[in-house]
């Protein structure tokens, strides 16, 4: 029997919310809370210009596609992803845990 990983990130439900709001791991800055809000509201895979075309209805902030596009790579790619890369080239979907969609 293998010993599960003390230090493992990926799966931090065990962790007390007190330690968890603390987790640099955990923080996403604003841009990428409203990504998600995006993806909350839309409620299914979106393309790069989706999400770029709904920020802005969204929010009236203009960001370039490259902007969002190197914000959705950084997001399926960080240590706790909150999106994942769909095989369409350009399709994300949100994969964020329980406890981060519905925050207690």
């Amino acid at each position: 029997m293998t010993e599960a990983d003390i230090f493992d990130l990926n799966n931090l439900s065990d962790i007390p919310n007190e330690i968890k709001s603390d987790l640099k791991v955990l923080s996403r800055d604003g841009f990428e809370k409203k990504i998600i809000d995006i993806f909350k509201k839309a409620n299914r895979e979106l393309n790069i210009d989706e999400i770029t075309v709904g920020y802005y209805r969204v929010y009236k902030e203009v960001k370039e596609r490259r902007q969002v596009m190197t914000k959705l790579y950084n997001m399926a790619r960080s240590p706790r992803p909150a999106i994942e890369a769909m095989p369409q080239k350009g399709v994300y979907k949100l994969i964020l845990e329980e406890d981060e969609v519905h925050p207690s």
